[in-house]
């Protein structure tokens, strides 16, 4: 799938769908997409949907998507790990030693993920947010070649 229509597909799934403070997750998506190299820019672009919409795998299959940017879109959802600092971390650490095409992708759309949520942060109801900065030192160790970086978890 090229990037033009994975655009299309983000815009048409994301329309009307607000972060916790009120502004529209597609504006998160958009600098994403913005900051990454072409070649990543499909899965960058979609990289919130399958948390967000649900959206069938088979249905982006169908559309165009190719099973390497299908895997690194698995490899991006977190699933149901929200909430613990631990897990996420851990989920991290998975991205940071995949291998592959599918790792490579996913770990150059979620190091663009992790830079706008320092700027942006994503705070849930709850109150918790993910922690992005260590977060971003974990994957920017891994593409150095210190994958499995040790992170202190608070």
């Amino acid at each position: 799938m090229n990037a033009e229509q994975a655009w299309a597909i983000a815009a048409q799934l994301h329309l009307g769908e607000l972060e916790e403070d009120g502004t529209p997750l597609l504006a998160h998506v958009q600098r994403v997409a913005a900051t990454v190299r072409v070649e990543a820019r499909c899965v960058a672009w979609l990289h919130e949907a399958p948390a967000w919409t649900g959206v069938a795998e088979e249905d982006l299959l169908r559309a165009g998507l190719t099973s390497e940017q299908l895997r690194a879109l698995r490899l991006l959802n977190l699933g149901n790990l929200w909430q613990s600092d631990r897990a996420y971390l851990g989920h991290l650490e998975l991205i940071a030693c995949s291998a592959g095409q599918s790792g490579r992708l996913a770990r150059i759309v979620k190091l663009a993920d992790l830079r706008d949520r320092c700027a942006h942060p994503r705070v849930r109801r709850s109150g918790w947010s993910p922690p992005y900065a260590l977060g971003l030192q974990l994957l920017t160790g891994a593409r150095n070649g210190h994958a499995g970086v040790a992170v202190k978890v608070g």
